[in-house]
């Protein structure tokens, strides 16, 4: 629409008025000829990998450093006057993502004011701005503006994160999955432009790896430590003229964990932050059920992999959102990709913060309720997955085809592709839904406590 382009190109224009102050600063200049001189690849040796690891860990440093210094904050009326002057009275608007969820249309929040103050943090790996807006209903709701480049596949996402909100429609109306409080943490994600997203954020989470990070600066030890020493374990065996087996990963991994990153670190974090023992308890039980959800999704739905990064643990709930979540469609061929080393994340770090118990206990039985309900005949999930998954295969389509060919939109909106290729990716489309209630139907099945759940969970647990 013309409205989606006006904010698309203001977008854009900041954006670029914003790199073109930035080139000016001779601070940047002077930065921006030592990173060029770093990185000179007409260098011998400037190709090893050591090497490149090496000026990489400097210039992160040195970029962080940077970013401390700057201002953590700013007033909404000294960069849009608009949105500091705006209130319910100068029109009724719906917060960002308010019709995302299945819900009565009669009521809906709408947005008050903009809070005065907006931050900036770093999250979703990107410099975000944290807006807080407060509802009519007198609620704040921080939002998140991520102004990223790099959000090409952000659509992507965006199919995935629809289709656990409508699973999660259906883990309300099963028994066994709402006695246990089954429900995905699904975050609300609004595009404003291709680079330009608004997230529902919640200012106390925190992801896995800045928890590991700052583990480690309590430690007082760099957290890029065990990555150097895995490159330097594999760059030995490799002088020696042989081939990394599993055996010597395995010898590296328990080096890490005895000298650097102890199994212990992540309940550490949890006994030091959650200290009255209800409090510890209550957030072990709700991330035991979260982390069930999240290993379930990943392996029935062939998601990609869960990566500290994006995996946000809210510390005033236990609840856990993922970002960036999409499906893990092979670039060439286009189907799902079903070869992985492990099913789903269960490190020894969350096994260790969850316990034996609540493995083999609420996180197993957690899977197969979300399972056995989801393969109820009456929810009808093949016609989800048809629907989100057609989507998917004529975006990877569109993608790997010829230039000269066109994927045309209907008047309903939906796009079309030729006759001859729309049979592909019907078929492929076919194939991938089978894929996918195959997993779902071999997790459903128990037999006493034999299941296909314990047999993943075991092979998770093995590394």
């Amino acid at each position: 629409s013309s409205v989606s382009g006006n904010y698309g190109s203001a977008g854009n224009d900041a954006l670029h008025r914003r790199a073109q102050a930035t080139a000016q600063d001779p601070i940047f200049q002077k930065m921006k000829s030592q990173f060029t001189s770093d990185f000179d690849f007409s260098v011998p040796g400037a190709m090893k990998l050591q090497n490149l690891i090496q000026k990489l860990k400097k210039w992160i440093k040195i970029l962080e450093a940077k970013t401390k210094l700057l201002p953590k904050s700013f007033l909404i009326e000294e960069k849009c006057r608009f949105l500091s002057n705006f209130s319910r009275s100068t029109a009724e608007v719906e917060l960002p993502g308010e019709f995302l969820l299945p819900k009565h249309s009669h009521y809906c929040v709408l947005i008050q004011r903009f809070m005065p103050r907006v931050e900036i943090v770093s999250k979703h790996g990107a410099a975000a701005r944290r807006l807080h807006i407060r509802g009519h209903n007198g609620k704040i709701y921080p939002y998140l503006v991520v102004n990223d480049s790099g959000l090409a596949d952000a659509r992507r996402e965006e199919r995935v994160l629809q289709l656990l909100r409508m699973l999660n429609h259906l883990l309300a109306k099963h028994k066994e999955t709402s006695r246990r409080f089954l429900n995905l943490t699904v975050a609300r994600v609004v595009a404003v432009s291709p680079q330009m997203r608004l997230v529902q954020d919640n200012p106390a989470s925190d992801s896995l790896l800045s928890i590991y990070q700052g583990r480690c600066a309590k430690r007082q030890q760099d957290h890029h430590n065990p990555i150097a020493r895995y490159y330097e374990r594999l760059s030995a065996v490799q002088a020696r003229g042989s081939q990394a087996s599993h055996q010597v990963l395995r010898e590296i991994l328990k080096e890490v964990q005895s000298t650097m990153v102890p199994r212990t670190m992540l309940r550490e974090w949890a006994t030091a932050t959650f200290q009255s023992a209800t409090d510890y308890w209550t957030f072990r039980k709700v991330i035991t059920l979260q982390l069930a959800l999240a290993g379930f999704v990943e392996y029935v739905l062939h998601l990609s992999r869960l990566n500290p990064d994006i995996q946000y643990i809210h510390q005033d709930s236990g609840l856990i959102n993922v970002a960036y979540f999409k499906f893990d469609v092979d670039d060439v061929s286009g189907e799902l990709d079903s070869n992985r080393p492990v099913p789903f994340r269960l490190t020894p770090n969350l096994t260790e913060l969850i316990t034996s118990v609540g493995v083999a206990g609420p996180l197993t039985a957690s899977m197969i309720a979300a399972a056995r309900c989801l393969v109820h005949p009456s929810f009808k999930i093949q016609a989800l997955l048809r629907a989100v998954l057609r989507d998917e295969l004529i975006a990877w389509h569109k993608k790997n085809s010829d230039t000269n060919q066109t994927v045309t939109v209907d008047t309903n909106g939906q796009q079309q592709v030729d006759t001859k290729d729309g049979e592909a990716i019907i078929t492929m489309v076919g194939k991938a839904v089978t894929a996918i209630t195959a997993r779902l139907t071999s997790l459903s099945q128990f037999d006493g406590t034999e299941s296909k759940v314990g047999q993943l969970v075991a092979a998770a647990c093995s590394t």
